[in-house]
């Protein structure tokens, strides 16, 4: 039973409300749940173009077989958004990961039979594009119930901020995890891994149901949006301005990520094994970067969400134009750090303005719709970048890439829906 009657979503206790991230119980363990999510999707980009290898997969495949759940995710991210705002975040929460549990435990089996020969092409890629989707369409869940849970307890001027320290879970797990993956499989092979992460998935959601506390009482039903309610936030020009950008982000980080592991064994000339570690160094590195924008750069400037998703798309050419020019691992890894800062900018700016630019009541949709656009780019990337990669070059990826990014750029310069709140703005002393 909740503590308190008041459907409110920014009305959250006391004792939570506005608390910041790592100096509050709830918010500790949801970080460390959203590093699971965070650190398995980052350990399979890592192995998945040297395991489609080999196991004798089209290179193109790396980008498809994410694509479907991509799709379903997209479809499905407004849905779980809105379902938290009547049935409470946690449980939602707790659902998504273990539906991302069961899908790391299929996408292993899928990889363990692959690997021993019992499946093989088209079967095998099934498998796989299967077992991946159940984490689009179930796993879906965690995400935009998270981001509603901070929006419930903080303010319009802390969002962006509390948001970045989340999206920081994420870039711890993108960070360490593909060294980790890397070391893992050179001792207990490459399924290991994956079997680790679905473990950890379980152990996360047991913990959300044990000890998240979630004291702010769900909408009653008839506040609840309507789908079609929820979908017309889309074309709202408070947040429609704020979903195009993500869109396109979200093609970038797709492309981005699903060719440099491709381009890092073909432009360095390794695979296998040793391809991983490379493939793993620049993740890290990236993620790196991207972790220290969210978690030190970012608290510290009072900029607008537009400021950073201008500076954000701005770096992020700069570091892929870089990684086309990249000619040994140390540029490769130059690059990857440019395009880290740059999406830990372009990422909070986009989702934090979006969050502020809503009422309390539609944050449920709101976020759901924000995190669809942070995988709908997912559907696209595999024809951007695996199919452009192998009948192009792979130089061509990185040239689109570059073109959307100025796109992007020039249209939060001009755009007139974005608006151009500070993250941070001095708390009020009641003196004029």
């Amino acid at each position: 039973m909740p503590d308190s009657p008041s459907p409110e979503p920014l009305a959250g206790p006391a004792a939570a409300a506005n608390a910041p991230i790592g100096r509050n119980r709830q918010f500790r363990l949801l970080w460390v749940c959203m590093l699971v999510i965070g650190a398995g999707n980052s350990m399979l980009l890592s192995v998945a173009p040297p395991l489609v290898r080999q196991m004798h997969l089209a290179d193109a495949s790396v980008g498809w077989i994410f694509s479907l759940s991509a799709l379903l995710w997209v479809f499905t991210s407004p849905y779980w958004g809105r379902l938290s705002q009547s049935l409470g975040r946690k449980p939602v929460i707790a659902f998504g990961l273990l539906a991302y549990a069961v899908s790391m435990a299929s996408f292993g089996t899928g990889v363990t039979l692959g690997l021993n020969g019992v499946l093989s092409g088209s079967n095998l890629f099934i498998t796989l594009v299967l077992a991946r989707s159940i984490f689009g369409a179930f796993g879906s869940a965690s995400s935009p119930s998270a981001q509603a849970y901070i929006a419930d307890r903080t303010s319009a001027f802390e969002r962006t901020a509390q948001l970045a320290g989340l999206s920081s879970a994420f870039a711890v797990g993108q960070a360490f995890s593909p060294g980790l993956c890397s070391w893992l499989a050179g001792q207990f092979g490459f399924v290991f891994p994956i079997w680790l992460v679905a473990g950890f998935a379980l152990a996360a959601s047991i913990a959300i149901i044990s000890f998240l506390p979630e004291r702010t009482a769900p909408q009653s039903s008839r506040q609840r949006a309507s789908f079609a309610d929820s979908l017309a936030l889309i074309t709202d020009r408070r947040l429609s301005g704020y979903l195009i950008y993500g869109f396109a982000l979200s093609i970038v980080a797709g492309v981005t990520v699903q060719v440099f592991g491709l381009f890092t064994m073909d432009r360095l000339n390794v695979s296998g094994a040793h391809g991983t570690q490379f493939i793993a160094a620049g993740f890290m590195a990236n993620a790196l970067a991207l972790l220290a924008t969210q978690l030190i750069i970012i608290p510290r400037l009072s900029l607008s969400g537009r400021a950073f998703m201008l500076w954000g798309a701005a770096l992020l050419a700069v570091g892929v134009a870089l990684q086309v020019l990249a000619v040994n691992l140390e540029f490769l890894l130059v690059s990857q750090v440019i395009q880290g800062l740059g999406a830990g900018l372009a990422r909070p700016g986009f989702t934090g303005g979006a969050s502020v630019a809503v009422e309390p009541h539609e944050q449920g949709a709101a976020a759901g719709l924000v995190v669809a656009a942070n995988g709908s780019g997912f559907v696209f990337s595999p024809i951007i970048g695996g199919v452009v990669y192998e009948r192009l070059g792979m130089n061509w990826p990185l040239y689109i890439t570059i073109a959307l990014l100025a796109a992007m750029w020039v249209f939060v310069f001009v755009s007139r829906r974005l608006r151009s709140t500070p993250i941070e703005a001095p708390p009020e002393t009641g003196t004029p």
